[in-house]
């Protein structure tokens, strides 16, 4: 039987090209190199290198191996990354992935929930962009995620929760703060604080809120976080086409946020990693999440519910 030490030790000596570069990279002796490859040779019935004055050659059939070995070998890394974590958890608990602007303002109202049932356990909270909380789900290191909604991704399940209106920041004194719904066409000859997409997959958020015939305005900073977006605007540099959770923390520099005029909306979804099974932690987490988006007074600037 093929055994994962055996595929680890042929893996490092075809990458390094000798048997000292390989068992230095897994902390073991030459011999026990040796014996690994050996063994390895043994169940697979082919030689995978020809051994002539102290060197290992690899073989034709080695190196056809080798691309058998890459393609399967992320798999059985992210396993053993998976049962390190599992092994390395001092207590059960429960780790959540977050956008920041979303773990500043509505993963606080969340755990307060989340408490009154679980006292004492013990919650990890990765707050880290998009793109990382896919990584985070897919490498099973989080047990489940609040996000903006994406794509179906191999791996990953997801759960729509609402979707919430878009809103426009203003600073403190701006024109536009006596105005009850700003449209795009105020927006024309306006300084506004840009996005950078998140990944290739995303839409420009320009072509989003400024279809075509309405004037551009200009967009002298661009940024793929909310909160720098807020922090421009109650810095004086621009408006800015906001998600609204984070309006809470800046309302206290003086910015003042309106309904945007636009077809889109923010969509969030609960994620969570393709296992098939959910602890009843994550399942109460869950419930708390219900909870707190069902309540106009704690998520007044809710679209609708999907």
């Amino acid at each position: 039987m093929i055994r994962f030490r055996q595929i680890e030790a042929f893996r490092y000596l075809m990458t390094t090209g000798t048997t000292v570069g390989a068992a230095r990279r897994m902390h073991i002796s030459q011999p026990a190199i040796s014996r690994l490859i050996a063994d390895l040779e043994e169940d697979l019935g082919f030689k995978l290198f020809n051994r002539a004055k102290g060197r290992m050659e690899p073989t034709t059939a080695a190196v056809r191996f080798q691309l058998a070995v890459e393609e399967n070998f992320l798999g059985l890394e992210r396993l053993r990354k998976a049962a390190e974590t599992i092994r390395n958890d001092e207590s059960e608990g429960l780790t959540v992935a977050c956008m920041p602007a979303l773990s500043t303002s509505l993963l606080p109202l969340i755990l307060k929930e989340f408490f009154k049932t679980n006292p004492g356990v013990p919650v990890k909270i990765d707050s880290v962009g998009d793109a990382e909380v896919l990584v985070r789900l897919q490498d099973l290191k989080v047990d489940v995620a609040i996000s903006l909604a994406f794509p179906a991704i191999a791996g990953i399940e997801v759960e729509p929760i609402l979707q919430a209106q878009v809103l426009c920041a203003l600073p403190p004194g701006h024109r536009l703060c006596e105005r009850e719904l700003i449209t795009p066409e105020d927006l024309a000859g306006e300084n506004v604080i840009g996005w950078t997409p998140h990944s290739h997959l995303d839409h420009s958020p320009e072509d989003k809120y400024f279809p075509p015939g309405v004037i551009k305005p200009y967009f002298p900073i661009r940024t793929h976080t909310s909160h720098t977006r807020y922090a421009m605007v109650a810095h004086g540099f621009g408006v800015s086409i906001v998600e609204p959770f984070a309006f809470k923390v800046w309302e206290a520099h003086g910015i003042v946020v309106k309904p945007f005029q636009t077809k889109a909306t923010h969509d969030y979804v609960l994620a969570y990693p393709s296992t098939g099974r959910r602890s009843a932690l994550v399942q109460d987490f869950r419930n708390a999440t219900m909870q707190v988006i069902r309540d106009p007074d704690l998520v007044p600037w809710q679209a609708g519910p999907f």
